[in-house]
């Protein structure tokens, strides 16, 4: 091999894995800290909208943290009978007026991870305080494991699965929304 050659080569291994390596950091800049902060706004938003700060009274506050074909698993009730669509989850979070309880969800230590294709996994803690009381009483402490995909109006709950510490229930990444129900590899977590 003569010298020219090798230095063609060794050329065009470097700009190959310079290539690799420049596409490899584009697809990691996708999620950005932008994304990072809607995130938290959006668990922001969805707790003051389940604790009727909001005021609208009709679920929309609340609802609107979700997809359009969102699904929630909340308590023991929604964890065998997930609840699926729009209008269910504002009809879950309507309140007759006025509006407010006297409970409120703080959303603690988030880990949101990246999958890459504008989805993000978040797990969570979300504690609920009956604020009512003297001093406020923990009423119940959870776990969240949600599915966030950014939308056109921003990044939306997918799939909520929050259960009771310390029985916390697995999430299935490749759950679907099939013919109005989720259909899940490992029985969507129960």
């Amino acid at each position: 091999m003569t010298r020219a050659k090798w230095i063609a080569g060794v050329v065009f291994a470097l700009a190959v894995g310079v290539g690799a390596g420049w596409n490899y950091s584009q697809a990691a800049e996708k999620f950005t800290s932008d994304d990072y902060v809607a995130i938290l706004q959006g668990y922001a938003e969805y707790v003051q909208g389940v604790d009727g700060i909001a005021g609208d009274c009709k679920g929309e506050h609340y609802a609107n943290a979700f997809t359009n074909d969102g699904m929630m698993q909340a308590g023991p009730e929604r964890l065998k009978n997930p609840l699926g669509g729009r209008e269910a989850i504002i009809k879950m979070g309507t309140k007759k007026a006025p509006c407010t309880s006297s409970s409120r969800h703080i959303v603690t230590n988030p880990v949101v991870h990246s999958n890459g294709d504008g989805t993000a996994r978040v797990s969570a803690y979300i504690m609920l305080f009956n604020q009512a009381a003297n001093p406020p009483t923990l009423i119940s402490h959870r776990a969240t494991n949600d599915l966030w995909v950014k939308t056109p109006g921003g990044w939306k709950m997918k799939h909520r699965i929050n259960s009771t510490i310390p029985s916390n229930t697995p999430f299935d990444k490749d759950a679907k929304w099939v013919n109005g129900a989720w259909v899940c590899a490992n029985g969507c977590g129960y």
